[in-house]
């Protein structure tokens, strides 16, 4: 019994001094159990950081000076489907194929949301998604991952960033589903910190009368939980030169691009991001660009209209290269970063966040009413010394699924999927099937997919009138 008393006695000095007492108020009505449950919470809790929250909350009423202009870009060679990329990035691709027979190459799939907002009562990668077979976003990323395994002769690791909410219920669906067929091994989750809120008087919020009220860090936390959780560490155990980075809801992009990894590599790149052409001025995305001569991502809420509706001398926007959440990383700036000890920056946002009241009742908001925090992965890229930027297809790598409805629910995805393959199939073989899927361990794109058609004369026997199912097998095993 002494210990936990002495650990009470350090934690009620340590919120007095912070004016956070007021988590300590139903203490004498704990169990013990949940005497240790909350100080075992608080220990994790940094309250030297209550300032970096408060700078936050203080920032948002405050417009930062930009001085923007656009930043370099390797644009598509062609924008006529099925596309090319970039002659600099296809030229330096077999950089990235020789790192990927190396086994230089990772990959980080950022899966820590729930499918709350599909009205999917499991973790967002376990949505059943593609259109014929069902086929869910993990297992999509799986077989991508597999078909480049088999392309190049080495599995790359996957590492699953997950939150404390689905990490259990993520390990138990891949362990279920024998990993899709990756090796194990090969596949390390790790969850994201957490971050407490603040409410109006700068109060740590209490969730319940044990527990304080903790929310996900944001995908910017993943920097730092490479580093605790020990995957930087694994990363240098492997010989692993970049990390590919991708988020779980985005099942068109490829989670190990070649030419992508390649440019990066001939870059000298420490950060390289894929950005997709933003025409429309009034769509809400990031734009990469230069801020007072660094490059970074500035969100489209600091553009003015006019700035937004610029145009360069092409006739497209001005600021058109709309960020996509998808980069590489150098495992050496990584570990540069962590070695030096730095943070990405806190953004506070006003948000519904449930809360005891004083009289110990738990309350759900009907509007926001306390301030809740993250960090922003982007904002990483002003601190590598170089940057590479290259523009994919929108069709072909971007399609997130983040709604129940509308173009970025199940059914505009499917639709914008079914759009892209299908017309990869017409332009090969004269009509579009009424419905399609392509299985991932076929191709990584409809360029791909029109070369293997050309191959196979199985391809030129399928029945286009029905659902079209492309798997290895109905290639006539030519994959």
């Amino acid at each position: 019994m002494s210990e936990p008393a002495l650990d009470f006695a350090t934690t009620q000095s340590a919120l007095r001094a912070a004016g956070q007492e007021h988590v300590l108020a139903w203490w004498p009505e704990l169990s013990e159990r949940a005497r240790r449950r909350l100080l075992r919470q608080l220990a994790l809790v940094d309250l030297a950081r209550l300032p970096e929250m408060q700078a936050a909350i203080a920032a948002l009423g405050q417009g930062k000076p930009r001085v923007l202009s656009p930043a370099p870009v390797f644009e598509l060679a062609s924008r006529e489907f099925p596309y090319l990329a970039a002659d600099g990035a296809r030229a330096v691709a077999p950089l990235g194929e020789q790192a990927l027979r190396r086994g230089q190459v990772a990959c980080l799939l950022v899966a820590g949301g729930q499918g709350t907002r599909l009205g999917f009562p499991a973790p967002k990668g376990c949505y059943p998604l593609l259109p014929l077979t069902r086929r869910t976003l993990f297992e999509v990323f799986a077989r991508k991952l597999l078909r480049v395994s088999r392309e190049y002769g080495c599995t790359p690791p996957l590492y699953v960033m997950v939150s404390n909410q689905n990490e259990a219920e993520t390990r138990e669906f891949w362990a279920t589903h024998e990993y899709f067929g990756l090796p194990a091994e090969q596949v390390q989750f790790f969850a994201q910190g957490e971050m407490p809120a603040l409410d109006a008087a700068g109060k740590l919020v209490m969730e319940d009368k044990d527990r304080l009220f903790l929310g996900p860090d944001g995908h910017g936390g993943v920097l730092q939980a490479l580093r605790v959780k020990g995957m930087l560490a694994d990363l240098r155990r492997r010989g692993v030169r970049v990390v590919s980075y991708i988020q779980v809801d985005n099942a068109q992009i490829p989670p190990a691009d070649p030419a992508f990894l390649g440019l990066h590599l001939a870059e000298g790149a420490e950060v390289s991001l894929k950005v997709v052409r933003k025409d429309d001025p009034a769509e809400k995305v990031g734009i990469f660009c230069l801020d007072d001569g660094r490059p970074g991502i500035v969100e489209y809420t600091e553009f003015s209209a006019e700035q937004a509706a610029l145009r360069a001398q092409d006739g497209g926007l001005l600021y058109r290269a709309g960020s996509i959440a998808v980069h590489a990383f150098s495992v050496d700036f990584l570990n540069r970063l962590a070695d030096t000890g730095v943070d990405l920056p806190l953004h506070a946002a006003h948000k519904k966040v449930p809360f005891l009241s004083p009289d110990g009742i738990a309350v759900e908001p009907a509007g926001p009413n306390a301030w809740k925090f993250e960090r922003f992965v982007f904002d990483a890229i002003p601190l590598a010394g170089k940057v590479a930027a290259l523009e994919v297809p929108r069709d072909e790598q971007f399609l997130p699924l983040k709604n129940a409805d509308g173009p970025f629910g199940p059914d505009g995805f499917r639709a914008a999927y079914h759009a892209y393959w299908g017309r990869a199939v017409e332009l090969a073989l004269g009509k579009m099937p009424p419905a399609i899927e392509v299985d991932p361990l076929v191709a990584e794109n409809a360029r791909d997919l029109m070369e293997i058609i050309a191959r196979s004369p199985a391809a030129r026997r399928w029945d286009l009138n029905a659902p079209l199912l492309v798997t290895p097998e109905s290639l006539a095993g030519l994959i």
